[in-house]
Formats: C-alpha cells, structure tokens, sequence
C-alpha cells in the first residue's frame, strides 16, 4: 500500500529508488538529501513530497509506541528539514549506514496522518490514500482484506483490480482447493503438500532459499535495565556452559533431512544465508554436535551432582535441569522437533518438559519472562540494524514489565559496541565484517539456537506466470520486502501472446485474468491468530475474471 523513500533492488537487496529518485551524502558523510520523484503521487492525486517524508520520520521519533519499535531507525535523525516539495534533508550526529537504506520506513501522507488524533491506535480505515500500487478496500480482522489496485501508480499500475487476503483454518483445506482448481497460489507447504502438488500437471511447485529461521530460545534471565530481574526463568540457562551444553546435542543436519525432508540448511546465525555478504559461516568453529562434549561442559562447569532421577542438579540454586519447553501447539512441526529435542537432552542427564500453547499465550509467556526454554520463528530483513536491535541491552525493558522489544532479555556489551560500530560504517564491506563479527559472539554466548533456514515452498496455477522473486536469481514469492512477487506475475496466455511472456519489471507493472478462485496460507511471519491468511487478486474489470493468491500475515517485526 505505501513505498518507502529506497527500495530493495530485486537483483542483489542493494539500495534502489523508492519514492527518492535520487540520494546523495556530504563529504562529512551527515547530511543525507534525497530527491523525490516529481512523479510520485497519492491515489487521491495529491503529490508525495518531502514535507511528507519529514511528517513521517518525526512522527517516529515523537510517538512512543512508534519509536519504542523503530527509534533505530529515526533517532540518529539531528535535523530533518524540507527545503522544496522534492528535497530532503536529514542531518545525522554521525555517519550513519541506515541512510543509505531506510527501506523499512514506509511514508505516509502527511494531508491524512496529519489529522489522526492517536496514530498509534490506527488500524485501517478503507479508502485512505496511499503512494503504493494497491489501498485498502476492505478490512475483517481475522477473515480478509482487500485491496484494490491503484490504476494510476505513479510507478506504474499492475493489471488486475485487487488483492484479497482471505483467511482459512487448515492448509490442508488449501491445499484440495488449489488441486481443485479453486485457487491459483499458496505459501509455506510442507514436503508432503508439495509432493502432492507436483504431482498435478496444472500446477507448479517452487522451492526457493528463504530469509525464514526456526529457533529455540533460552530464558538467560528476565530483567529490567537496572538489573531488577522478573519471571520465572530456571537460574540455570543464566550460564552459558549449559546453554552451549544443550547447542552440543541438537542435530541440525537431522532436523533438515527429517523434518524438511533436506529443504533446508542448518542454521547458525540470525543472518539468513541468501543475505550473502552479511551472512556469517562458523567454518571450523561450528558447533560439533557430541554429547560427550557437552558432558564435559557441564562436569567442568559444576553440575556434577544428580538426584534420584539421574538428572543434573544446579549447584548455585539447588534446582534439579529440568526445563519447561514452551512450543506453539498450532505448529504440527514443532511437536516434530519436541520429541528430537527431548532424546538428545537426556544424554547430557537434562530433562525436558514439553508444554504446548497457541501461538498468542506463548507469545504473551515469553515477553514476561515466564519460560525456560520456547520455540519461535523469525523472517529477517535484509539490513541488520532494526533485527539485531533485538539482541542489545537497550532493548530490555525499564519496568519488571512484560516486552516483546528484546531477544530472551539478551545483554552483552561488546556486542552492543559493535552494533553501534555498524551502524556507522558507511563502508559496505567494512559493516558488513562488523555484522558478521556480531553473528560470531552470539553464537558463541547461544542466547538462541538456530535450528535451521528452511526454504520457501510455494505453489501456483499453470495459469499464471512471472511471479516476481526476491532475488531474481532464486528467493521467495510470497515472503519478501517488496511487491515484486504479485506485482509482475501475469496470466500465462497473455504472457505468450507477449511473445516469450514477459512478466511485467521491477516497477510492479502486471497483468492479470484467469478463473475465480481463492488461497490460503500457513501462520507465519508475525502471525498471532494462528489462522491462515491468503490474498486473491482479481482480473482487470475489461476482462471480467478474477484469480486469488494467498500468503501469510506479518507484523512489522516479523515475528512468530
């Protein structure tokens, strides 16, 4: 619905235009300007402008929901001035890389926000005037959302009407209607549901590498900024002996060959690998998988005593390890991973309570710090200053109260500096060593286990085609920054009569027809409903036909 001032770049995630046509920096590498494309306009034909682009960043800066959640990306921000309706300036205290990005800002209309007396209680009201391709018809928490295409995007209109996201309860049921013909495209499938699919010639399965995670995650001990600690973590997992025990057991490549029947790649880091220059591999100093290692870890470490049940006792506490496993009930998977998880820890003489829950209690469990050990997924971004925010001791809360702005109350100062450090280094190669140093300590410390980076399984109809991926080379349709994926995917008999099918460019520009249809998804991405979640778009009114997409939901901090 909106742009940011930069884009992605489909081909590489290097920085493109957006609403700024151009950008520059000073010599002194703090004062930003950007140029606003003279093109550029809302759907009520009102022109995008830099007053626009100032309402925005300052609006983060001044709300405190807004910049509890993004302050990273704005609070560098000295000064932001407007001189004319298409220059920017942003004077920053000190180089600054996130200005060479601010791809995750999306700009809002300043003739619009500008009068909405609590912006953050807004949740969406049809109609309102957007700088993006499509602007919200309809909204039904829960059931679906609609949106319509605008015919007079300033970077150029896709061929199709709208976008309706339609929730389902099972993918399964998604599944029989994409065989069924009812549907034309579906995301995050399972092995099984693929095979399935491929076996039907008017369908076609795609497997790409994702920026998705699944993890577990320890309680290393809820606390405020003041060290004022709450929740009801084991003391235990406080020491990393026992955390980096417990890394020693877990079978990665088992869990990709067994659980994504090998769509996968083990995981390590929060850095997805199809980020390559960010992406950090241990080599040599990966983790070996051996029990008898972690064995040692925690002989050496003191927990050499055993109770009745041979399992390990805490000698700080006196506390049998015996850890709660919180996982989400509404994940057929994690249940998988459960019972794996639950053999290998017993060989270090550790047991391991499973507790399922839906998706929103768990959630709600772990910002209060009243778990040991829970399961969660994560789709990264492409820039690594907003998801490693997470990771940093600002980020733990000032009041013993539940926080969702921190990962397992992780706080460790080194790498807090080299957080800092990156977001300074204007150099791409010089940040992104800095990143991948970053990755390298909290592998080491294992505030989280990385199970793995699965890959992106998705289906569509034969009769579409050019479904845009990010990147082009080899990535995901449904989940990416970005509308390449719907905005340049196009029916495939039109796509032929365009002499070799051309599928619409990297400006969104498509077309579309087909039969009426539906979708569905899997949760995922932020998703608390556990509720699937699917898009429909239909055909140009000229055509008269209509064709449904699907994809899941996802907050603005990808959470699961």
């Amino acid at each position: 619905m909106y742009d940011p001032l930069i884009r992605w770049n489909q081909d590489d995630f290097t920085p493109a235009p957006g609403l700024a046509e151009s950008w520059e920096v000073s010599e002194d590498e703090l004062t930003w300007t950007y140029h606003i494309d003279p093109n550029a306009t809302w759907s009520d034909g009102e022109p995008v402008t830099a007053d626009d682009a100032k309402f925005t960043f300052e609006l983060l800066q001044s709300n405190e929901l807004f910049n509890s959640r993004h302050g990273g990306l704005v609070d560098q921000m000295a000064s932001i001035e407007a001189p004319d309706d298409q220059t920017l300036e942003i004077t920053t205290e000190e180089p600054n890389a996130i200005m060479n990005h601010l791809n995750n800002i999306m700009i809002m209309p300043e003739h619009v926000w500008g009068e909405i007396e609590n912006p953050d209680e807004y949740i969406g009201e049809p109609e309102q005037p957007t700088s993006g391709p499509f602007h919200l018809t309809e909204y039904s928490g829960g059931e679906r959302v609609v949106l319509t295409a605008n015919p007079d995007y300033w970077d150029g209109p896709v061929g199709y009407d709208q976008i309706i996201f339609q929730s389902y309860q099972t993918t399964e049921a998604a599944v029989q209607a994409l065989q069924q013909g009812e549907i034309d495209f579906l995301d995050n499938l399972n092995p099984e549901q693929a095979a399935a699919l491929e076996a039907n010639e008017d369908i076609t399965v795609s497997i790409q590498p994702s920026r998705h995670l699944e993890n577990i995650s320890f309680n290393m001990g809820a606390r405020t900024q003041d060290g004022e600690e709450f929740g009801d973590g084991h003391p235990a997992l406080a020491d990393v002996a026992v955390r980096q025990a417990i890394h020693h057991v877990v079978d990665k490549d088992q869990l990709v060959d067994t659980i994504l029947d090998g769509n996968g790649t083990p995981g390590v880091g929060w850095v997805a690998p199809i980020f390559a220059d960010h992406f950090w591999d241990p080599g040599e100093e990966t983790v070996e998988v051996s029990a008898d290692l972690g064995n040692q870890l925690l002989d050496d470490a003191g927990y050499t005593e055993r109770n009745d049940d041979g399992i390990r006792i805490d000698p700080e506490s006196g506390e049998p390890l015996n850890f709660r496993v919180l996982y989400h009930s509404d994940r057929p998977v994690y249940a998988d991973i459960v019972d794996f998880l639950v053999d290998w820890v017993a060989e270090l003489d550790i047991a391991l309570e499973p507790i399922p829950m839906e998706t929103t209690p768990l959630n709600e469990e772990t910002d209060a710090g009243n778990y040991d050990i829970a399961f969660g997924g994560w789709n990264y971004g492409p820039d690594p200053s907003e998801d490693l925010a997470y990771l940093t001791c600002d980020r733990l809360p000032d009041e013993p109260e539940p926080t969702d702005l921190s990962f397992d109350f992780y706080c460790n100062e080194d790498f807090d500096a080299l957080w800092e450090a990156q977001v300074q280094a204007t150099d791409p190669e010089e940040r992104a060593g800095i990143v991948r140093e970053m990755q390298q300590i909290r592998y080491e410390d294992t505030p989280q286990i990385i199970l793995y980076n699965d890959h992106a399984i998705e289906a569509y109809s034969n009769d579409w085609t050019g479904f845009g991926m990010l990147p082009a080379s080899g990535g995901t349709i449904a989940r990416q920054q970005g509308h390449y994926g719907y905005g340049q995917a196009v029916p495939a008999d039109m796509a032929a009569e365009e002499d070799g099918g051309a599928a619409g460019d990297d400006d969104g520009g498509a077309a579309a027809d087909g039969d009426d249809a539906d979708a569905a998804s899997d949760d995922d991405g932020g998703s608390n409903t556990g509720l699937i979640v699917g898009i429909v778009i239909a055909a140009l009114v000229v055509v008269g036909a209509a064709v449904w997409l699907v994809r899941r939901r996802s907050t603005a901090d990808e959470r699961e």
